[in-house]
């Protein structure tokens, strides 16, 4: 099993090439994981917001959403009035570079700003797999490619003024970063797939970074693949002082890969692995973590008891307990998403599963009891949605991958949905 942004990743890079021309810790045994599914909630109100069109107002949106000054912000990986793959022949092509947007409650979408790709002169940034971060007003992001041809860190205003904060260059610097940034003390942290050296077979195994909102950047930690994790999809959540997070990769089980870590880092770079994944009942392939109290939350994309991922928790000591096992059709499936911590309760989105298999929104406790809030439909509904939800005006707001429609490629754009629970 691969987590499908590896599979998204290989594309962009495929995309990419046309456009540019610590110390060890010894984990208790994870607990076995319950099975205490409910029912779909029948009060659910789902509502579709808006469905992508490619061009001119983007496409495939992975990212959640951020809610600045009454509005909704997210990127699209693709779409935008400017083509990112030489294959395309036109701005017609969906394969975009990719598009910051905004849209209301309402459904009103509006596009604040087209990545540029490194067409012509430019050294703007291509394809944002991360969502956005907000601090005193202005947005910030990543890009995986443009720049020098290895991601950007940028800022955007919400009137559209775009600003290239850094543009990373691999080896030794951070190199396609995929995570939302951030904000800590008016610092933005980010991670990065790849870079960070030349190791996991030459490009890097990926690290952490820090970046002013002037562009000042420091890789603040370089993974070293193996035991000590590799491949950060997910960002990092600030805990107590210290910054926390999984890699993908590394660690025990899965093979030679690894089947995951879960990682505490100093702001000064003093890093820990607290746990590594076993690829069985415990999970395996983590996502990012949401801090609650004294404890952290996540989940895995694959593993447990049905092999459709977890849901987990882990104490800062490294203890983890596995909390939930998916159960697939008519639960969900690669529960791929951060979690949302609202009133008492988590909510997120899975990518496949449901009734239909294409992906799910649910709600879940802090002891794992989950609800499927609903299942989506794909065609003109959504269709794999890949990105947490927000709470905003008392609902649920959030984005699929695909569906909405039948264009690019038949599959859908993508779309904005809401839930209220």
């Amino acid at each position: 099993m691969k987590r499908p942004l590896l599979l998204l990743a290989i594309v962009a890079a495929m995309q990419l090439a046309a456009c540019n021309g610590g110390s060890s810790f010894a984990p208790s045994a994870p607990a076995s994981a319950p099975l205490t599914a409910r029912a779909h909630s029948s009060s659910s109100t789902y509502k579709l917001l808006y469905s992508f069109a490619g061009t001119p107002d983007g496409a495939s949106p992975l990212a959640g959403l951020i809610a600045v000054h009454g509005k909704l912000y997210g990127t699209t990986l693709n779409g935008s009035k400017n083509y990112c793959s030489a294959s395309c022949g036109s701005n017609d092509c969906y394969l975009g570079c990719g598009t910051v947007f905004s849209v209301d409650s309402s459904g009103t979408e509006h596009v604040v700003y087209n990545f540029n790709g490194n067409f012509g002169s430019a050294q703007d940034g291509s394809w944002p797999f991360a969502g956005l971060t907000e601090l005193k007003g202005t947005l910030y992001g990543t890009t995986s490619g443009g720049g020098l041809g290895d991601g950007i860190v940028y800022s955007v205003t919400t009137s559209g003024k775009e600003s290239v904060l850094h543009r990373f260059t691999g080896g030794s610097d951070a190199q396609g970063p995929e995570a939302t940034l951030v904000a800590v003390k008016g610092t933005l942290y980010g991670t990065s797939v790849y870079g960070g050296g030349s190791g996991c077979g030459g490009a890097g195994c990926g690290t952490v970074f820090s970046i002013s909102p002037a562009g000042k950047e420091s890789v603040l930690y370089s993974f070293a693949g193996g035991s000590d994790g590799a491949r950060m999809y997910s960002g990092v959540t600030y805990f107590h002082g210290k910054l926390y997070g999984a890699t993908l990769e590394g660690g025990a089980g899965c093979g030679s890969t690894g089947c995951g870590t879960i990682f505490e880092l100093s702001l000064s770079g003093k890093h820990r692995v607290l746990y590594s994944f076993g690829g069985t009942s415990d999970g395996a392939f983590p996502n990012g973590l949401t801090a609650v109290g004294k404890t952290l939350y996540g989940t895995t994309e694959g593993g447990g008891a049905r092999s459709s991922g977890t849901f987990f928790s882990i104490s800062k000591s490294g203890k983890l307990q596995t909390l939930y096992s998916f159960q697939d059709i008519p639960d969900g499936n690669l529960p791929g998403a951060n979690l949302l911590y609202l009133n008492g309760n988590f909510y997120s989105t899975t990518v496949g599963g449901g009734t239909t298999g294409v992906g799910t929104v649910y709600e879940i406790s802090k002891t794992g009891s989950e609800s499927v809030l609903y299942s989506f439909a794909g065609g003109n509904d959504g269709n794999a949605p890949q990105a947490p939800v927000i709470g905003f005006k008392g609902a649920l707001y959030g984005t699929t991958y695909e569906g909405g429609g039948t264009g690019c490629s038949s599959n859908g754009c993508g779309t904005i949905f809401s839930v209220t629970p």
